[in-house]
């Protein structure tokens, strides 16, 4: 029998966490499904271990290949997709049981949609969870306005129609961003994303069970906003209008974060409108002046 959700995992090097992500995944109710790990070519005996713990479940398969990056692992696993509905889980991340039936619902509610994107937590370094789409400035990506306001698609809070991902594809070349650069010619192409606002998943910096410290949610913001910024260089200056209107919170975030990371030439060109709109606040301008002293 097809299954309704083709479940595609994919991971590297990570064979401590990844039995977390696959027992969220098996545990799902309402629904039948398949479950698709592709190890990327991973050097810590993570296809042994799996063969051991999961040893007769006919619901898993497991792919391998050679270490191309999540973009090639993800094509990898939609091709061999068997349902109509393609449901992405990071190999760190963790499922609700309901996950999957409630993104379903969304869906045969909304007919015309190629994909839904259901809300989720992440921990703070302090313990505690938040929502991850209850910030003003990190909306939904369900719009072209919203990806060039610099927020990102979760790809464990995603279902696509497997068609459609299979037609547009991961872009292999983006070792970060590739999950929202995806979203961009998702969105560009007329697709139809709808939110599910259900906190339906746990999106996590760390290994599950630790508390992450304020470096390393820093260090996991940094790394998906630099994939956001280097998906915004190849797809959001053909958008100069949704930027003009989101410009102040898109410079903001991308002139500090450039900054951080020892990119003033880049950083200067954000910090700059950052000062041209907000003249009287001194942030923009010490910024702007220590940009101007790097190369």
């Amino acid at each position: 029998m097809t299954p309704a959700v083709s479940v595609v995992i994919t991971t590297y090097n990570r064979r401590a966490v990844l039995p977390t992500a696959i027992d969220g995944a098996l545990a799902q109710q309402g629904c039948t499904f398949e479950v698709i790990v592709v190890d990327d070519g991973s050097t810590d005996d993570t296809v042994a271990a799996l063969a051991r713990r999961y040893a007769g479940e006919p619901r898993l398969r497991v792919l391998t290949r050679a270490n191309g990056g999540p973009a090639a692992a993800r094509n990898t696993g939609i091709d061999a997709a068997r349902a109509e509905w393609t449901a992405l889980l990071d190999s760190d991340d963790w499922w609700e049981p309901t996950y999957l039936s409630s993104q379903l619902a969304v869906l045969a509610a909304h007919p015309d949609a190629d994909l839904v994107l259901c809300n989720g937590r992440r921990q703070d370094q302090d313990g505690s969870w938040h929502l991850l789409f209850d910030n003003p400035n990190f909306t939904m990506p369900t719009s072209i306005e919203a990806m060039c306001a610099g927020t990102w698609i979760q790809p464990t809070f995603t279902v696509v129609r497997t068609e459609v991902a299979r037609r547009i594809r991961f872009d292999e070349a983006f070792r970060l961003g590739d999950d929202q650069e995806f979203m961009w010619r998702f969105l560009d192409a007329g697709h139809r994303c709808v939110p599910n606002p259900a906190p339906l998943a746990e999106y996590r910096a760390v290994s599950a069970g630790d508390v992450p410290t304020e470096e390393q949610l820093t260090a996991d913001f940094d790394r998906l906003m630099l994939g956001a910024y280097a998906v915004w260089q190849h797809h959001g200056r053909r958008y100069p209008a949704v930027i003009r209107r989101r410009g102040l919170d898109f410079d903001r975030l991308f002139g500090e974060l450039l900054m951080r990371h020892g990119r003033a030439h880049e950083a200067r060109f954000h910090l700059w409108r950052w000062w041209l709109a907000r003249p009287w606040q001194p942030r923009p301008a010490w910024l702007l002046l220590r940009s101007s002293t790097r190369r």
